[in-house]
Parts: structure tokens; C-alpha cells; sequence
């Protein structure tokens, strides 16, 4: 026992004093400055340590407290609160300094990068001799003031980082982050296998990295492959963010058969947000997938490992590829059900899509080559040309779509029955393309076509030269086939040429294209007219009346654009459009539909050269006319100049006035002759420069009962009616000058209601004054009484005007009126010839017997 004891005491007794020792034999302000000096030797750092401190108990150990590293006049690029590191001592024996657990806590690393791509994380090791790691001495106290000189190994078993912070300002790139480290562990890291645990968070969102990699001695020597399993998650919820990598390296040394397997899911890849919130992403839901790719660095063993990266990065090739997207949004179109799909590199890259698009769908089948072929051209930018088949096909109705209890509308398509197939090669040098389809039916914006058939072939040579040949699109309303050709450079203007030929052109059925809807909400709030005088005993005003009118939706029309300033600002942006692509195009249309009425041998010869865009000559018959004209607009320099004749011609009067942004209160083909020349550097001074005379005339169109109503008083309005009524004629002849049109003829009739005048309009501000004489026609005789109508086009006012006497006239039961068709069209058409008018319709009824019986009417 008392052996035991003594054994106890001595062993005891030997902890203590080598404790003792260790703290009397080792300087460790000496050590300290020591391993500062080799450091910044080594990495360029400078190391500060406010307190260190060795023991032995209970085993061998050192710990440091507020340790900074930092290059001088910069900021950390760590900082740690407590490191604290356990020795190996059979380790020791064999003049290796080894760790077995090595704890830091309370760190932060600051990753900085300049403008000038100078990185805080970039080493420079100061390789002579003198300044060698090999000569690093342990600073023993001896008593003879000897220091022994060793050379000691360094290793590391297991790395543990807690409550730690890693911070990246990448001003080169512009990027910029930081995350916090709640655990990493790195454990057997001298072992076969090592692993690593790290569970972090960004913000409010918490991420983990798991997994283990090769023998990570094999990162030098590359005798033998390193292998790598890793997977991460993003999030807290059970839906979150999951990937795995797993893959191998045959020589790591030098980047040499890299194999990698990739495998997730992301309910939406925006999600990574949370960690990346400048990544600008798009929003892709429900991307997953897997994806196989093999590369190799090539035989560059004196290469460094950024050049061996990079090489190593440009030979990634695909071997597998499984991919799949829940939808996504690009440029207003819907895409779902994306699949990217190929078993092998050589199988072929398959790829499908449901499309939706302005209420219609469509469904997208696709083959490039094969997945070798696809990636080589990816490599090449192009050069290397894919076989592509492509199936296109309209969304057919499905018995969820049809009964969704969300409220979702089905595709307007989905009884089209419509397919284009699209086969060719593709590549940078040269593309060729055969496309064919048909539809029972195709919906189109606006417009709905019947019996629908197309087919054509496109040709090009990269991206300076391409050819659309043997080109026909028929349906029941359009039949049009022609040659396109377009040729662009980088020294000048693209130009696009060809011949475009319409057998048949149903204007009628295709007006939603061309004319604009008339909405609801375009009518204004009911307008408090000014009081309309009636002769009364004393000529007192006997009524007022509140109307409302339709008018243009002026939400539509765009603010007029701030005055240009700057030599770059003084060219309008629509000029610059003009001169930016050359057109010369020869265009025919056989037979157009407009209006129910048929116009035949259109033709006309359209070309665009450095601004300057002709029409001319355009030619064609129509209601027994004659049409001709033409139309010159001058941009190739400043002012811009533009001259139009019209001899006559026929335009869709809601086009006319969707363009000149009138409210839209006409149907029908308008007939136009004269001559009208302008000049300006913009639309408006353009407008204002207006020059020429002008005959409008119309007849058998529509007309806006509310604007008759207006323009004839309220106390005609109630017998006008609301909406369109037949427009038997319209003529008007003006003259313009000075941002203002003078009409010295103004004729229309419309059913029992007719007027003629006179006035002028101010095109800018659409002011108008107007001298008319409104009548309403009963049994043959009339109604009528002179009226000034005064306010805008869009919001009429009449009033009752007086003779130069100061008396109002009334007019009642006057003979039959002379037909006001006859002068107004006359003016209009300036002697050129038109449409014949409808014969005048005579009414008769019981209040026109009444009248007759009072003797009012004869």
C-alpha cells in the first residue's frame, strides 16, 4: 500500500513539475513572436494575440485569446475570440505537432477583393532560404542561451468553428455577403474519409452542408482517385431546398477525370435569394432534376490550379441529364411543364413545354441531335450545326381544365386542332428550316381564323443573311405567299426585300385587328351642356338638358414627351426607328373585303432607305373607283419632311382616327382626295406645319347617335337614340394651315336627321367652332334651326345661334328640303368620282298625319 501511494505521489509530482517547466523552460511571448514572424513570412499577415497560454494537464494543449490576423493598414481578415488546440503527444516524439482537436470560437472572416482584383485572400510566401518554415527554431530557456534548431511537421486531426461570421466584399465584381457559422465540424481529417458538418445561416434562413470526401493527402499526390459525397439544404420548412453532389477526380493533382452527379429540388430556384439577394434569378418553380457531366484539365502538369480550373471548366461535357421545371415566366409568356431529357450523351436532347400565351396554349415537343452534339455546339458558339425537330400543337381541353374549381378559363385554343412542325439544323454558319401546319381554327389576338393552313422554308447563313421561301399562310380570311429576304451587317442598315402577295384579304372579318375596340368605360360622365335657347314668347331659354358622349379612351394616348434636349435628344425616337432598317417590298393584294364591299388590284411599291419611306405608286379599284395616291415621308434628316396625295384613296375611318387619336364615333371606308405637306422635327411640329386641302367623305357607314345628339341639341337628342345608326352620307372639305383646319363645306345625314355647315377645328387642342343648321325631317318637311357648336371633338357643344339681327331663327314645315348628300359629297371629292349614295328613305307616320290635320304640316 505504502508503494502504491508513493507511486501516486510521484506520478503526481512529475505532472506538476513538467507543468511547472513547460511554463520556465518555453518563452511564450518568444513563441508567440516567433509563430507571428513565420506567419507573415509565409502569407503576408500580421498576427496579434492579447494572451496565449501551454499546458500539460490534463494533456498537452495551448489556447489563445483575441487573435487578429491583418496585412498592415488593412482590415482583419480574422478575428477569433478563443482558439484553443489539444497536442498529440506520441505525436511530439516524432517531431510532429499535431492536432487533435482544434477549436475556434467567436470568429470572423473578412474576404476583400479591390477594383483592381487585389485579393486580402491571396498569400505571397516569401521563398528564400533565410526565411524557410524548414529553419524555424522552438525558443527554449536553456541555461547556456542555446536555441536548438528542428524542423517539426505540422497536421491537423479536427477542425471545430462555433458562433462565427464569414463576411465577402468582392468590389471587382460587385458582389457582396456574409453568413453566420452556428456549428462546423471537419473531423478525421487525416483519416481515409473525412467529413464535414456545417449548419449556418443567412439572415433569418437556416442552410446545412453534410458529407464526406477522399484521403485529403490525395490532393497532392493524386496517386489514387478522390472521391466526394455531399449534400446541402436551404430552409427550415418540410419543403426546403435540397442538394446532392457526389462524384470523384481520377488524379486531383492536376484536374485529371472529373465525374460528378447532381441531384435536387428547389420549390423555387428565387429561393436562393435568402442567401444570395443581388443573384437577380428568374422565378423558376419547381426545378429539379439530375445531371451527370465528366471533364479534364489535359496535360498541363506546370500549369497553376486557377489555369488547371479553368480548363477544367471549359471541358465539362454532359452525360445524363434529367431536368424538370413546374413553370416559369418570360416576357409576359407562361411556360409549365418544362423537361430537359437525355438518357446518354449519345441519345438525343429531348425537350417538352406547355406554353401559354395571351390566353391561348400550346404544346411544345422537341428533339436537338443528340446530348454530344448539343453540348459541342453550346462549346463552339454554334459551330458545330444540330439536326432540330420541333412539334408544336394547340392545348387540348383536359377534364380538369374544363371543370376547375379554381375558376381558371381553358385556353382559348383548345379546340383549334392546330400543329406546325418545324425540321432543319440549326448552327452559326448556316440554318435551314421546313415549316408546315394547319388548323381547323387558330386564335390569334384579336382575331379568329378558319381552315387554316401554312408552309415554308427558311434559310441563313448566321446572323448577317436570312431567306423565307416558298412562304403561303391560307385561310378563309387571308391568302398571302411571297419571298422575304434579309440581309444585315454590322457596317450598315439591315434590309428586308421581297414580294408579298394576298389572293384574298377579309378586312371585315380580321377588323379587330385594325380597328380598336370601343370600350365601356370610354364614355365620359354625363356633361352638363350649356343652356339651349328656344324661341319662347320672348325668346327666353326654355331648357337645359344633360347629355353624355362617347369618347376616346384618352388613357390610351401617351403624355406628350418632354422637349428633347442634347444633341442625342434631338432626334425623336421614332426617326431613329425609320432610319435604323431599310425595307423595299413589293405588295399586291388581289381582292380585300372592306366593309362589304370588294376592292380589287391593289399594289404598291414600299420602300425605306435611311429614313426616307415611299409608298408609290398606290393603285387599285374599288366601288367603280379609281384609287390612287401616294405617300412620301422624309426622315433621313432633320426637319423631316412628308407629302401625301390621295386621288383618290379608301382608308378604314377607325384607323384613321385611332391614329390621329380622334374619338372613335365613324364606321366605315373613308374616301380621301387632296394634297397635304408638312414639316418638323417632331409629330407635333409636324401637325402644326399641316399645309394642303383635304375632302373626307363617306357613305352608306355608322355614326355615334350620342355625338348627333350634341352637335343637334338636347331637345333632338331623345329622338336620335343611343349607339351606332346608319350613316347615309358625310362630306366635309378643308383646309389646313397653321395647326388649323377651316371646313368651308360640312354635310351629313343620318336617317330623318341631317345638318351643313361650316366652322374650323384647332388640330392641337381639338377646339372647334362650328356654324351649323340641324334638321330634323317629318313627312317630307322639316325642323331646323341654326346652331353653334363650340368645345372638342370629343365633347361637343350646342347652342342655339342668332341671325345678324340678334333673333333666333326656327324653321317649321318648310318644303322638301334639297338632298344635303349632293353638295357635301360634290365638295368632298373635289370632282373626282365616288360610291353612289343610297336613295333618301321617306317616313310616314301618325304624328306627320296629325301635324297635317293642324295645317302645321302641307
Amino acid at each position: 500500500m505504502r508503494k502504491l501511494t508513493g507511486a501516486l505521489i510521484g506520478v503526481i509530482v512529475a505532472f506538476v513539475g513538467a507543468s511547472i517547466a513547460a511554463h520556465e523552460l518555453i518563452d511564450q511571448d518568444a513563441l508567440r513572436q516567433r509563430v507571428a514572424e513565420a506567419l507573415k513570412k509565409e502569407t503576408g499577415l500580421s498576427m496579434a494575440v492579447k494572451g496565449s497560454s501551454i499546458q500539460i494537464l490534463p494533456w498537452p494543449s495551448f489556447e489563445a485569446r483575441n487573435l487578429v490576423l491583418q496585412r498592415p493598414g488593412q482590415k482583419p481578415v480574422l478575428e477569433a475570440t478563443t482558439l484553443h488546440a489539444g497536442l498529440s503527444v506520441l505525436a511530439l516524439l516524432h517531431r510532429e505537432v499535431r492536432f487533435q482537436d482544434f477549436v475556434v470560437d467567436g470568429a470572423t472572416l473578412l474576404l476583400e477583393r479591390d477594383r483592381d482584383g487585389n485579393a486580402n485572400w491571396s498569400f505571397s510566401r516569401d521563398a528564400s532560404p533565410e526565411n524557410s518554415g524548414e529553419n524555424a527554431s522552438l525558443p527554449v530557456r536553456q541555461h547556456i542561451g542555446e536555441r536548438v534548431q528542428a524542423h517539426w511537421d505540422l497536421s491537423l486531426d479536427a477542425l471545430h468553428l462555433t458562433n462565427s461570421t464569414v463576411r465577402w466584399q468582392d468590389d471587382m465584381k460587385g458582389m457582396s455577403g456574409s453568413f453566420q457559422i452556428g456549428t462546423m465540424d471537419l473531423a478525421g481529417l487525416r483519416s481515409p474519409s473525412p467529413w464535414i458538418n456545417l449548419q449556418g445561416t443567412h439572415g433569418s434562413t437556416p442552410f446545412t452542408l453534410q458529407g464526406h470526401v477522399g484521403d485529403l493527402s490525395l490532393l497532392q499526390s493524386g496517386a489514387k482517385p478522390w472521391t466526394f459525397s455531399l449534400g446541402t439544404t436551404l430552409g427550415a420548412d418540410a419543403k426546403r431546398d435540397w442538394l446532392n453532389v457526389d462524384g470523384q477526380i481520377h488524379n486531383a493533382r492536376h484536374l485529371r477525370g472529373l465525374s460528378v452527379m447532381a441531384q435536387g429540388e428547389w420549390p423555387n430556384l428565387q429561393d436562393a435569394h435568402r442567401l444570395f439577394p443581388h443573384a437577380n434569378l428568374p422565378d423558376v418553380r419547381g426545378l429539379g432534376g439530375e445531371l451527370s457531366v465528366q471533364g479534364d484539365a489535359g496535360e498541363l502538369t506546370d500549369a497553376d490550379w486557377a489555369e488547371k480550373g479553368q480548363a477544367l471548366l471549359v471541358s465539362l461535357v454532359p452525360g445524363r441529364v434529367h431536368l424538370h421545371a413546374a413553370g416559369l415566366t418570360f416576357r409576359g409568356v407562361a411556360i409549365n411543364n418544362l423537361h430537359l431529357d437525355a438518357d446518354a450523351s449519345s441519345a438525343p436532347l429531348s425537350v417538352g413545354a406547355d406554353v401559354l400565351w395571351r390566353n391561348t396554349g400550346w404544346r411544345i415537343l422537341s428533339k436537338a441531335g443528340t446530348l454530344e452534339q448539343a453540348a459541342r455546339a453550346w462549346r463552339d458558339h454554334g459551330q458545330t450545326a444540330v439536326p432540330v425537330e420541333a412539334e408544336i400543337r394547340s392545348m387540348q381541353l383536359s377534364l380538369s381544365s374544363a371543370v376547375d374549381s379554381d375558376g381558371a378559363v381553358p385556353p382559348a385554343n383548345a379546340q383549334d386542332e392546330a400543329k406546325i412542325t418545324v425540321s432543319g439544323t440549326v448552327g452559326a454558319e448556316k440554318s435551314h428550316f421546313v415549316v408546315q401546319g394547319g388548323a381547323r381554327t387558330l386564335h390569334l389576338p384579336k382575331t379568329l381564323l378558319h381552315d387554316v393552313s401554312l408552309q415554308g422554308t427558311l434559310d441563313s447563313k448566321g446572323l448577317s443573311e436570312a431567306t423565307l421561301d416558298a412562304f403561303a399562310f391560307k385561310s378563309h380570311e387571308v391568302d398571302v405567299d411571297g419571298v422575304l429576304h434579309l440581309l444585315t451587317d454590322e457596317d450598315a442598315v439591315p434590309l428586308l426585300n421581297g414580294r408579298l402577295h394576298a389572293t384574298q384579304l377579309d378586312l371585315d372579318a380580321l377588323r379587330g385587328l385594325w380597328l380598336a375596340e370601343v370600350k365601356a368605360e370610354q364614355a365620359a360622365k354625363p356633361v352638363k351642356s350649356d343652356p339651349v335657347p328656344m324661341p319662347g314668347p320672348a325668346g327666353t331659354v326654355e331648357k337645359a338638358a344633360t347629355q353624355s358622349v362617347q369618347t376616346q379612351d384618352q388613357s390610351a394616348v401617351p403624355a406628350a414627351p418632354d422637349a428633347p434636349t442634347g444633341s442625342e435628344a434631338a432626334v425623336p425616337a421614332w426617326v431613329k426607328r425609320l432610319r435604323a432598317q431599310d425595307l423595299d417590298l413589293h405588295l399586291t393584294l388581289d381582292r380585300v373585303v372592306f366593309y362589304s364591299h370588294d376592292y380589287t388590284n391593289l399594289v404598291t411599291h414600299l420602300t425605306l432607305s435611311d429614313g426616307h419611306l415611299r409608298l408609290e405608286p398606290i393603285s387599285g379599284q374599288g366601288q367603280g373607283l379609281t384609287l390612287s395616291g401616294q405617300a412620301d415621308l422624309d426622315a433621313s434628316k432633320l426637319p423631316v419632311t412628308t407629302h401625301l396625295t390621295f386621288q383618290p384613296l379608301v382608308l378604314p375611318v377607325g384607323l384613321l382616327e385611332e391614329s390621329l387619336k380622334l374619338p372613335l364615333l365613324l364606321q366605315g371606308p373613308v374616301q380621301l382626295v387632296g394634297e397635304v405637306t408638312g414639316q418638323g422635327d417632331s409629330l407635333e411640329t409636324i401637325r402644326q406645319s399641316l399645309n394642303g386641302h383635304l375632302g373626307v367623305s363617306m357613305v352608306d357607314g355608322q355614326v355615334d347617335s350620342q355625338i348627333l345628339g350634341r352637335i343637334a341639341g338636347p331637345g333632338a337628342s331623345s329622338l336620335l337614340g343611343s349607339g351606332s345608326r346608319p350613316l347615309r352620307c358625310l362630306g366635309l372639305h378643308l383646309a389646313l394651315s397653321d395647326d388649323v383646319a377651316t371646313l368651308d363645306t360640312i354635310g351629313l345625314q343620318s336617317g330623318r336627321f341631317s345638318t351643313q355647315g361650316h366652322g374650323e377645328v384647332h388640330l392641337g387642342s381639338q377646339d372647334m367652332t362650328l356654324h351649323l343648321v340641324p334638321s330634323l325631317d317629318f313627312e317630307g318637311a322639316g325642323a331646323s334651326t341654326p346652331v353653334i357648336v363650340t368645345g372638342t371633338i370629343s365633347a361637343p357643344q350646342a347652342k342655339q345661334d342668332r341671325d345678324g339681327n340678334g333673333r333666333f331663327q326656327l324653321s317649321i314645315g318648310d318644303g322638301p328640303a334639297a338632298d344635303p348628300c349632293t353638295s357635301a359629297l360634290t365638295a368632298a371629292r373635289e370632282g373626282q368620282a365616288g360610291p353612289p349614295v343610297s336613295e333618301q328613305s321617306h317616313h310616314h307616320n301618325k304624328a306627320g298625319d296629325i301635324l297635317r290635320a293642324l295645317g302645321v304640316l302641307h
